[in-house]
């Protein structure tokens, strides 16, 4: 009996594999050795297939589901097929010249452009998209305005590199002289600096000025409160998408999604996890992430110039259209990279 080499057996098994998954992923019912032999060009007996089906589960990639004779996916299976995908497969021009014209419909404010991304994730997957905001810690002060609203009462705007606005009004008395002096001596001191450093920076400062130093402190005291409610964010959309899935019908699955989207602190936490800056991450439920064990995360980072500011991606089945999803989250990053650039380059020229 002619011997197989070990190579050609785990060739074999790879190609089950990723047909069955394939075919899984097309229909949603369970794939036997027939439906492979008719559909796809093994040039191996039905016997063959069903053994190499049969050893596949028993690595631990494939399962039976109840008494049916065919097979679908684990997670282990799914994982092995996303780990098989080398390159992404780039999304059709005409469709990422869709994705473009999206976002020129988008207002200059990060809020809205953060806002349009995961509307645009959402839509196009028909799952669930979302788009952390740029992170505090690398949110660099790009300018600080005081406007002065009545004579107890001044607004203080602060906006960031990456195009963040925050705005809160303050009690302060001072005349526009002050005021003027009071901008000089804040943009002077925080200007470049991130958010996590001008809080620290600014009572230091404010400590060695001597002139009106109650005024000032009560000011430091203030923008620090304003700088304070920086904080990460994160937009979702679409969670109706993923529970309205025929493979999603587990009550406590659905239960632990709507938990995990209205805990936004805890949604940020994962998915900000093992993130390779360089390649789209898949992360699959129940191997990685407990609260999601019936759905999949596939991300990636977005970037403002040299660093990384956020996080984006979709949610999922598992049994979800992996390369397709990949290149999707692949081709929303870059191009919220590229709208970043544009919107710091035209702040830099105002």
């Amino acid at each position: 009996m002619r011997q197989i080499s070990e190579s050609i057996l785990q060739e074999r098994k790879a190609r089950v594999l990723y047909a069955v998954i394939h075919e899984y992923i097309k229909t949603g019912k369970p794939v036997g050795s027939s439906v492979l032999e008719q559909k796809y060009k093994f040039n191996l007996s039905p016997a063959t297939l069903r053994n190499l089906m049969a050893e596949l589960e028993k690595d631990g990639y494939l399962t039976h589901p109840h008494t049916s004779a065919g097979r679908i996916p684990t997670d282990a299976g799914y994982k092995a097929y996303v780990n098989s995908l080398v390159e992404l497969q780039r999304l059709a021009v005409e469709e990422e010249e869709r994705i473009k014209q999206e976002y020129e419909k988008k207002t200059k404010e990060i809020e809205s452009l953060l806002s349009q991304t995961s509307k645009i994730l959402s839509g196009l997957s028909n799952y669930t998209g979302f788009i952390t905001a740029p992170k505090t810690k690398v949110n660099e002060i790009r300018n600080i305005e005081l406007m002065q609203v009545s004579k107890s009462q001044v607004m203080v705007i602060l906006l960031t590199k990456t195009g963040i606005v925050k705005h809160k009004m303050i009690n302060l008395s001072v005349d526009s002289e002050e005021l003027y002096e009071l901008k000089k001596f804040l943009n002077n001191k925080l200007r470049g600096l991130t958010i996590e450093e001008a809080s620290k920076r600014l009572i230091v400062e404010v400590e060695k000025y001597q002139d009106k130093q109650n005024d000032m402190l009560q000011l430091a005291e203030q923008i620090c409160s304003v700088i304070d409610s920086i904080q990460e964010d994160i937009y979702v959309d679409g969670t109706s998408n993923v529970l309205s899935v025929p493979d999603f019908t587990d009550f406590e699955s659905a239960k632990s999604l709507m938990k995990l989207n209205e805990d936004k602190d805890r949604l940020i936490e994962i998915i900000g996890k093992d993130l390779d800056e360089a390649t789209v991450n898949v992360k699959i439920g129940g191997q990685d992430l407990s609260e999601l064990k019936n759905l999949s995360v596939v991300k990636t980072s977005y970037s403002y110039g040299d660093k990384i500011v956020g996080v984006l991606g979709i949610i999922g089945p598992k049994r979800m259209d992996y390369d397709k999803m990949m290149a999707l989250v692949n081709s929303v990053s870059n191009i919220v990279n590229g709208f970043l650039l544009k919107m710091g380059d035209e702040q830099d020229e105002e």
